[in-house]
């Protein structure tokens, strides 16, 4: 059965508005207890107050951190995402970067003060070959 061309947008319409509806959003601010980057701490480099962003879709998960630096040049954005292989694996999205990851484990533990501590720990080969980024961020519960 062949569907009209204003039928086919409105159910094409209809398909986005559902899955919109899955997308559940959390936006949280934690601050910066601790950066480094190939083994050197570079927590100066950054605002205290972190973004994080989660979200869900069809089991996918994706973790999104946005970094404030003291100069613009050292503001940083990393999008992660889990696609339901491994709950501590995740993987790096890339948009014009030029490195590599090669694992990425973000992990949640309790920390002092009703707190909770997240550690995101990456790997990655560059042009200097291999690094890894470590980030650990406390939140409120």
């Amino acid at each position: 059965m062949l569907l009209s061309k204003s039928k086919t947008l409105m159910l094409a319409g209809l398909i986005f508005a559902c899955s919109i509806s899955v997308f559940a959003d959390e936006q949280i601010v934690g601050k910066l207890i601790k950066a480094s980057l190939s083994g050197v701490e570079t927590t100066k480099l950054y605002e205290p107050l972190v973004r994080i962003t989660q979200s869900s879709v069809l089991d996918v998960k994706n973790f999104t951190l946005r970094l404030s630096g003291i100069n613009a040049r050292n503001s940083k954005q990393y999008e992660f995402y889990n696609d339901g292989g491994s709950p501590d694996i995740w993987k790096r999205r890339m948009r014009g970067v030029s490195v590599k990851p090669i694992q990425a484990y973000i992990t949640v533990s309790d920390g002092p003060d009703n707190t909770n501590v997240i550690v995101i720990n990456y790997e990655y080969k560059g042009r200097k070959g291999f690094g890894n980024a470590v980030y650990v961020i406390a939140v409120e519960k």
